[in-house]
């Protein structure tokens, strides 16, 4: 009888327990110690790099353009226009006067006004003009600002999180001391339970037998 709960049991059977064996045998056997030294190695220094996280540049949400920018963009064009022009008007201005009395146009009279009020309209449109190529040259500046705020909080962004992503992977491993452990204690629970229901067959076949012999 005990011959046959032996092989209820599975005791000494190869075909049941062989391969939960080996890979226990195998498991108690493997050698993690270059690796968890290594494992050691690298989440040491991920502790360290992760320390220095509070030093990096804020993650941005958002981004504001320059309106400084924008102003400082129109004062310049619109500056460099008069620069340009006022010379020239009171030249323009100067000329137009000293033609109008030499063809005995007096000042004051309603050709000299009319005269001098035409050349002074022409002068105005070219200032307007100005003025609208600065307020252009504004909104360029000011749209070159948001890109260029984008960008730079793209690129913040982007190296925070491939530092981040350093130290995650500096903590990626395979087989460490822990996961042999644990794959030990998986196995051996598995082989427990299967022991353990074994056995509780075995009885009931041997009570199922006692019963005939009764």
């Amino acid at each position: 009888m005990s011959k046959s709960i032996g092989k209820i049991f599975g005791v000494g059977s190869t075909g049941t327990y062989g391969y939960e064996n080996n890979y226990t045998n195998y498991l108690k056997n493997y050698n993690t110690a270059n690796y968890d030294n290594t494992l050691n190695n690298m989440t040491a220094a991920a502790l360290n790099m992760s320390q220095n996280l509070s030093a990096l540049p804020a993650y941005q949400f958002s981004v504001a353009p320059s309106d400084t920018a924008r102003q400082e963009a129109e004062n310049a064009t619109f500056q460099s226009y008069v620069d340009r022009l006022m010379p020239q008007y009171q030249q323009q201005t100067a000329d137009m006067q000293t033609r109008l009395i030499n063809q005995g146009i007096p000042v004051g009279s309603d050709a000299y006004e009319r005269a001098m009020g035409e050349l002074q309209s022409a002068q105005n449109a070219a200032l307007n003009q100005a003025a609208y190529q600065s307020v252009l040259n504004g909104q360029n500046a000011y749209s070159q600002s948001l890109a260029d705020s984008i960008n730079a909080a793209q690129f913040n962004n982007t190296a925070q999180q491939s530092y981040i992503d350093q130290i995650l992977s500096l903590l990626t491993g395979s087989v460490s001391g822990y996961n042999n452990q644990s794959n030990l204690y998986n196995t051996q629970q598995g082989i427990a339970a299967r022991q353990a229901e074994a056995q509780q067959s075995g009885w009931n076949n041997m009570f199922e037998t006692a019963k005939l012999f009764k």
